[in-house]
Formats: structure tokens, C-alpha cells, sequence
């Protein structure tokens, strides 16, 4: 038991507390708790795909030469004790030639007081600012408080500084000169400064490290990522909604940098951007299994094949140029992205256009090495990403031929709604492919054979249901049985041509598939609900064209004054002008609108002298042309009606709109 559990119990017992804490291995506890949050980050570090360190170093194991690195500090005059702690003097340090203490940054950062208590950490700033000579001086070591791990030194128990433990770590097994030292932004100043100050002081030279790497914060949604503001994730959480290569992608497609954006947005282009590559391997490899070397090979579109060439050039030399230019990655991943859209518009040429299949191979395994040197693709594989299905693409490439083969004919002739006799023909012809295609040995080899079989039984019980159970059979060994085995089986673009099977994961066919059919789903509710709506405008205009025209207009006939009658209504309809046609005026119109003006003037005063003075005669004639309006719409609807009908069309209608919101 170490001396700062009998601490514990002492200050717990001078706080009053009826019943002190039993003593606690703090060292024992302390220890165990750090090495289960470092097994824990070597998990989430393999998940990843993150390939181990060299070494590995432990301050618990390095506190013997920490506590020498100090003494050699303090020799060489560049700290002092301290109530049990020992400080870096800043002051010393800088006043020696040479010496430049806050070298990464420029000088306000050296006055910020939150950034200088930052460096000595939340446990120790409030104690250290009354032992420090210096607002920047800090901790090299530590005297421990009750509760707090402790290990002898000549200062008295306690622990190391934050920043001592990584250069008594590094001068171990890195020596008096570092080429690189990375991390986080963060960690820029005072960390790396801290770093750099005691390791010159420890070396007596002036330059300990040759270059820094800072990192770019980690945003959440376009927010750091912080506890405070309850937006922080794991990495194992990140691993639950999405792939370890899917996240690499995302931080490859943004500077290093820079601050990083964690979101649906920047997570949804990076699984994009894994499917093109993903469905570009596979468009390859099922090229190379197609009997190319049958036809005449060579260079044979020799504009298109020298630019795939030329593409395939610029690619190399722009990710290249990206690594050398500050690891830029999102200029690498966009290079690779670019050729594999310009191979995928090479290959879908018409045709009689014909590839040059080495040179779109050469295309595919490139794209696979820099996809491999950046973690995104593993495996021993030359082309594509490694699957999680149980066997390789050669071993069951005769049984996925040989279904892929019988479901583009049946399904061509369902199509085309030839005879059923063609369709069993070529159940009949497939039979023996069924018995002979899969090796024994070869699980997945197995499991396609088996759907073989079953999808020409289904096919064979299918004829006798017509070409639309065929087509339907059809989708359901491409969108189930095979996605569940992991092959993905992508159907013709042109008549002709084959179907395409590739091996993939056999969860995310699943989901895809699932999410196809969501999406579906959707867009026949969409239309169902469209439709419906179109079909509710008829029933209701049906249904005001049922009713009389004057009953609808009852409320546009109240008036201020009292209330327009049908007569009045129909007495207006008979004082209207005709129709003025396209044109100039003839004279013939004119006098007729004078007329009719003439007949509407007394008739307008008859009704503004009967409201008692509450209505003009303006605001009856606006109210009447009007009502005439809608009578002309409402009679037009009752026409409508009465040719489509009547009340048994009417009724048809509703019959049908209540089955379809049912």
C-alpha cells in the first residue's frame, strides 16, 4: 500500500467523514485501468485497419528515466524544485544562446493564460501557478496528491509532467535527433513547444526535432467534437453505422490538415465513392472472365485505346505530385475517381467497339495499389477490394456462368413472350450443369449450384404461370438468393449482351437490395397518393356538377343589402354583350356593347335602390360578373356530368377512390 492511500484516509478522516474510504491500491487500479483503455484502443486501432507500431511505450514503464532525464535538466540549469515539484524555467532557458522557447508559434500565443494552463493540465494548474517562477514555466514532475499514483524520485513522490514522458520515451529509442513528431492541432503548443524546450535543454543542442505534422480537428456536423457540447462519437460507434474503409475514404477525400467534417454528407460521398470503385473492380473482373482472347486482341480503336493510355498516365502522375504535395489526398482520391469514370464511359462504347482488356486491367490494379498504400483496400488480391464470402471468383465461376447464362435466356425469352416450349428447353439444357458446375470442395461453389438448381425449378413451375411469373422469378434469384450468398448480378444495359455477376459482401447486398425496394416502395405510394388526389378532383368536380348551379352560387348571391335571385342572375346572362373577337373593334360589336350597357344601367339602379342605399351599382355588377363566371365553370361541370353518366358514373367513381385510399 503506497503512502498516498494512508494520505487519502487521513484527509477523509479530517474532513469529518464518519467512515473514512477503505485504503485503495491506487497504483494497482491505475495501471489496470490504462492498460484496459490501451487494449481497447489497439482494437479500435485493427478495426480500422491501422497497421501496428513499431514499439510500444508505457510512461509506467519509463519512470526511472524520466526521473534521470529531469536530474540531467536540472544539471544542465534549466528547472528548479518546488514544494516537491520540479518546473522548466522558461526564463534560463531562453537567456541561454540559442535557445528559443514557443518555436511553433508566433509570440501572443506565449501570454494566452487558458493555452499555458492547458499545458499543465485540470489536476495541477490551480497548485502549479503559486510554485511557478514563470506563467510559462512547467511541470516536469509533479508531487502527487492523496488519491493519485505515486512513484519515488529525489523530490519526493509523485509523477511525471504531461510533456517530459514523450521526450524521455523518444530520446530512448529515437536518440538526440527526430525527423518527424505528429499529432493533433491541439497538441501544437504548448505540448510540441514543451517537447522541443526540455529535450534541447536534456541534449544541450538546438534543434530536437526536423518537421511537425499537425492534424486537423476532428468537427461533428460542422462542430468540434467535444463532450461539452454531447456531439462526441467513437470510433466503435462509427464502426456500427459504417465500414472501417468507408471511414478511411472520408478523412482521405479531406485535407489532413484542416479541420476533418464528420457528417451525413461527407460520409454519405465516401460510401459513393467506395461503390464506384467497388462496381469498377467487379465490371473489370468480370471482363477478364469473359473469352476475349477469342476475338482479335490489340489496340484495336487505336484513338480511344492510346487516351485510356494517356488517362491511365495522368492518373499516376497526379497522385504522384498529390503525395509529394503535403499528402494531399483528396487530390489522389479524385485522380483515381477520374479514371475510373473515364474506363467506365470507355467500356459502355457501342458497339462494334471493343476494349483492350490489359489496358483497363492495368487501370483496375493501379487504382488497387494506391488504394492499398492508403488503407482502403487489403488482401492479396492485384484488382478490387478483398469479400467476405466464403470462396474466390474462380472457384465458382463455372456455376455463376452457367445460371448466369440459363436466366439471361429465359428471362429474354419472357421478355419477348416466346413460346413456354423455349423455356423449358432450356431448363432441360441446364440440368446437366447443374449436377457437374461446383467443385465439392468449394462452400460457395456449393451454395451456387444449389441456387441453380432451385432458380431452373422455379423457373420450370413458373412457365405454367406465364412470362410474368418467369420475369418475376428472374428478380427474385438476382434481388434474393444470390444476394444472400454474396454475388451481386447486374443485368444487361443492350440485347445481346450478358449479365454481370461479381462477389460482394453479403450484408451490404442486403441492404442495398432493402433499400432499392424502400425506395420503390416509396415512389409507388408517392404515385398512389398522386393518383389519388387526381382522382378525388374528379369526384368532386363530378359531384358539384351534380348539384343545380344556383344551389352552389347561394352563398356568392348574398349580398349587403338583401340577396340576388336566379332571376336577376339569368336577367344579366341576357343583357351581355357577345363576345369580342380577336382584333379591332367592329362596329358591329360596339353597338352591340352599347347596347347592352344601355339595358344594364336601369337594371343595376333598380337593385341598388332596393339595398337601400348600402350597395352601388359598381359593386353589383363586379358581384354579377362574378356569379356568372361560376355559373359558366359550374354549368360546363354539370355537362361534363350528364355526358359521362350521370349518378352511376358518379358512384363508379367513389367505389374506386375508396378502394384505393383503403
Amino acid at each position: 500500500v503506497l503512502k498516498s492511500d494512508y494520505r487519502l484516509r487521513d484527509a477523509a478522516a479530517a474532513a469529518g467523514m464518519a467512515s473514512p474510504p477503505a485504503v485503495c491500491d491506487v497504483q494497482t487500479a491505475f495501471v489496470k485501468l490504462t492498460l484496459e483503455q490501451e487494449a481497447s484502443f489497439f482494437e479500435d486501432m485493427a478495426a480500422l485497419n491501422v497497421r501496428p507500431p513499431d514499439a510500444v511505450t508505457r510512461v509506467t514503464d519509463y519512470v526511472p528515466e524520466i526521473v534521470s532525464y529531469i536530474e540531467t535538466i536540472a544539471r544542465n540549469g534549466y528547472c528548479y524544485e518546488a514544494n516537491g515539484s520540479v518546473y522548466f524555467d522558461t526564463a534560463a532557458f531562453t537567456s541561454s544562446e540559442g535557445k528559443v522557447y514557443g518555436k511553433l508559434v508566433d509570440a501572443s500565443a506565449l501570454a494566452d493564460k487558458e493555452l499555458l494552463a492547458e499545458g499543465e493540465g485540470a489536476l495541477s494548474a490551480s497548485s502549479a501557478e503559486a510554485d511557478k517562477r514563470h506563467p510559462s514555466d512547467f511541470a516536469l514532475w509533479k508531487a502527487s496528491k492523496p488519491g493519485e499514483p505515486a512513484w519515488p524520485s529525489p523530490w519526493g513522490e509523485g509523477r511525471p509532467g504531461w510533456h517530459i514522458e514523450c521526450s524521455a520515451m523518444m530520446s530512448d529509442l529515437l536518440g538526440g535527433e527526430v525527423d518527424i513528431n505528429a499529432g493533433g492541432i491541439d497538441l501544437k503548443f504548448p505540448h510540441h513547444d514543451n517537447e522541443l524546450a526540455q529535450s534541447e535543454a536534456y541534449y544541450g543542442h538546438h534543434q530536437w526535432v526536423n518537421y511537425f505534422f499537425h492534424a486537423g480537428h476532428l468537427h461533428i456536423k460542422g462542430l468540434k467534437m467535444s463532450k461539452s457540447l454531447k456531439n462526441f462519437i467513437t470510433i466503435r460507434q462509427a464502426l456500427q453505422e459504417h465500414s472501417a474503409r468507408q471511414i478511411r475514404l472520408m478523412f482521405l477525400m479531406q485535407p489532413w490538415d484542416r479541420p476533418m467534417n464528420f457528417s451525413d454528407q461527407t460520409v454519405g460521398a465516401a460510401k459513393s465513392k467506395e461503390a464506384q470503385f467497388k462496381n469498377f473492380f467487379g465490371t473489370v473482373k468480370a471482363l477478364i472472365r469473359s473469352k476475349w482472347l477469342d476475338e482479335e486482341v490489340g489496340w484495336r480503336s487505336r484513338e480511344e485505346d492510346r487516351a485510356l493510355y494517356d488517362q491511365i498516365a495522368d492518373c499516376q502522375s497526379k497522385c504522384h505530385h498529390g503525395f509529394c504535395d503535403n499528402f494531399n489526398t483528396p487530390q489522389v482520391v479524385d485522380a483515381l475517381s477520374s479514371l475510373v469514370t473515364y474506363c467506365n464511359n470507355y467500356l459502355s462504347r457501342p458497339p462494334p467497339a471493343a476494349p483492350a482488356v490489359y489496358l483497363v486491367q492495368k487501370a483496375a490494379v493501379y487504382i488497387t495499389q494506391i488504394l492499398k498504400v492508403v488503407g482502403v483496400a487489403e488482401g492479396a488480391d492485384d484488382i478490387g477490394f478483398p469479400v467476405s464470402s466464403a470462396g474466390s471468383e474462380a472457384e465458382v465461376e463455372g456455376p455463376l456462368d452457367a445460371l448466369t447464362e440459363f436466366r439471361d435466356a429465359v428471362r429474354s425469352i419472357a421478355r419477348k413472350k416466346g413460346p413456354v416450349e423455349e423455356i423449358l428447353g432450356a431448363c432441360d439444357a441446364v440440368a446437366d450443369k447443374v449436377q457437374a458446375s461446383a467443385p465439392a470442395a468449394a462452400r460457395l461453389s456449393d451454395q451456387v449450384a444449389k441456387v441453380l438448381a432451385d432458380f431452373a425449378g422455379a423457373i420450370r413451375a413458373a412457365a405454367a404461370g406465364g412470362h410474368g411469373a418467369v420475369l418475376t422469378a428472374c428478380d427474385h434469384v438476382r434481388d434474393d438468393a444470390l444476394t444472400a450468398i454474396g454475388v451481386r448480378l447486374e443485368d444487361a444495359t443492350r440485347e445481346g449482351q450478358s449479365s454481370t455477376w461479381k462477389l460482394d459482401d453479403p450484408e451490404t447486398l442486403m441492404k442495398e437490395v432493402a433499400a432499392r425496394r424502400a425506395e420503390a416502395e416509396e415512389r409507388a405510394k408517392q404515385a398512389k397518393a398522386k393518383a389519388a388526389a387526381k382522382l378525388q378532383q374528379e369526384v368532386d368536380k363530378l359531384t358539384a356538377g351534380s348539384a343545380d348551379p344556383f344551389e352552389t352560387l347561394k352563398p356568392d348571391l348574398q349580398l349587403e343589402g338583401g340577396a340576388l335571385s336566379q332571376a336577376d342572375v339569368e336577367a344579366w346572362v341576357g343583357m351581355q354583350p357577345p363576345p369580342k373577337a380577336k382584333g379591332k373593334p367592329t362596329p358591329e360589336w360596339l353597338e352591340a356593347s352599347r347596347a347592352a350597357t344601355e339595358k344594364q344601367a336601369p337594371f343595376l339602379k333598380k337593385l341598388a335602390d332596393s339595398s337601400e342605399g348600402k350597395l352601388t351599382e359598381k359593386a353589383i355588377s363586379k358581384r354579377l360578373d362574378s356569379v356568372l363566371k361560376k355559373k359558366e365553370a359550374l354549368d360546363k361541370q354539370c355537362e361534363e356530368y350528364a355526358s359521362k353518366g350521370g349518378a352511376a358514373y358518379l358512384a363508379k367513381k367513389k367505389e374506386e377512390l375508396a378502394a384505393m385510399l383503403g
